[in-house]
């Protein structure tokens, strides 16, 4: 009998996606009796200055220049873009000696990468192991195109389609996601977890995993124009908002509110809504359309969040939403069924099929 193969996952927590995605990949392993595995969020294993100033930087531009975010990202769009970056990230190596010191260690026989830093620092790290990449969001931005990477693990198959007219290995796997999501669980016991009237309908809005969205006045409009509705707000964990930014409907008797700054039971909170609002994460995207909940997007961060957005539009998965008001009007529709959209039909089993084809 064969000795198991070690697997290492390794994420990057610049956006919450890529380490939420690495999650769900290591718990699919566990089904298995053939594999080891580990999971590493890059930046615990990366010196002070990455650490402090690669995903502040992030957040800021993200939040507070857009513009900027944006240029960045289509530079590193082009065929050169990774190159440039990848001389760039030669100014952190030394700032990696812990991730390079636990390679050394652990090693693996396979590495999956779920953010590109990751396949840029295992430049003279991974030895022999083959790097696989996993996408997600629904769009390709070539600065994930390393030599370093095997084959790609894309959310479409019109993705993958493009990364192999790049020349590239790709298989169209979905996006993976926590095994809650596809767990049977009864809604009832949900609404009644997080207080809602299990008799109204509820509206979820969502700020991404690391708050970088204002959902007061979205929140405002809702709350004030609905009545006899759930409705809940989940900032996130870096949010600055505050229940006073939304006192105006908080008393409200006809507006169930509650304010929830972060849920390790987010699967639950969807399943018990009917309508989701929220930035267009990767993750986040495809767990509502798995749970074929109605989605209205708002505030995308230039680049991934566009693509993840044009692809529930396409798809006509949901809309995107511009002013509040646009997004109590869709609320309505939705609520009285003048609004319908598509049912999506996602990948059951991404994580697990993502783990086999690893393994072969």
């Amino acid at each position: 009998m064969s000795s198991p193969k070690k697997i290492l996952f390794v994420s990057c927590s610049i956006g919450a996606g890529h380490k939420r995605a690495a999650e769900a990949l290591l718990l699919a392993t566990k089904k298995r009796n053939d594999i080891i595995a580990e999971h590493i969020d890059l930046m615990d294993y990366s010196d002070w200055l990455v650490k402090k100033t690669v995903p502040s930087s992030y957040n800021f531009l993200a939040r507070y220049l857009p513009q900027i975010y944006n240029l960045l990202y289509r530079l590193a769009d082009g065929h050169k873009g990774a190159d440039g970056l990848a001389l760039f990230c030669e100014l952190f190596q030394f700032n990696l000696r812990r991730f390079g010191h636990f390679i050394e260690q652990f090693k693996p026989d396979r590495i999956v990468c779920t953010h590109f830093l990751a396949t840029i620092f295992l430049k003279e790290r991974a030895g022999n192991a083959p790097v696989d990449f996993v996408i997600t969001d629904y769009g390709l931005n070539r600065v994930i195109l390393s030599p370093l990477v095997r084959s790609f693990f894309a959310p479409t198959e019109e993705l993958a389609d493009e990364l192999r007219r790049e020349g590239r290995m790709a298989v169209a796997s979905g996006i993976p996601i926590h095994p809650a999501f596809q767990e049977n669980k009864n809604i009832e016991t949900a609404k009644k977890n997080f207080g809602l009237n299990k008799n109204w309908p509820t509206v979820l809005v969502m700020c991404g995993g690391h708050g970088l969205s204002d959902p007061t006045a979205i929140a405002t409009a809702i709350g004030d124009g609905l009545e006899k509705a759930n409705l809940v707000v989940v900032t996130g964990k870096n949010a600055p908002i505050s229940r006073d930014k939304l006192a105006s409907f908080k008393n409200n008797k006809q507006i169930n509110f509650r304010l929830i700054r972060f849920t390790e039971k987010i699967d639950e909170l969807m399943r018990a809504s009917d309508v989701i609002i929220t930035k267009p994460g990767g993750l986040t995207v495809t767990e509502a359309l798995y749970l074929k909940k109605p989605l209205l997007l708002y505030s995308p961060i230039p680049g991934q969040e566009e693509a993840n957005a044009a692809f529930v539009e396409k798809n006509n998965f949901g809309r995107m939403i511009n002013e509040p008001s646009e997004a109590l009007t869709a609320v309505r529709q939705i609520f009285s069924g003048q609004l319908k959209f598509g049912e999506p039909n996602m990948p059951t089993n991404a994580a697990e099929t993502i783990v086999a084809e690893v393994m072969k």
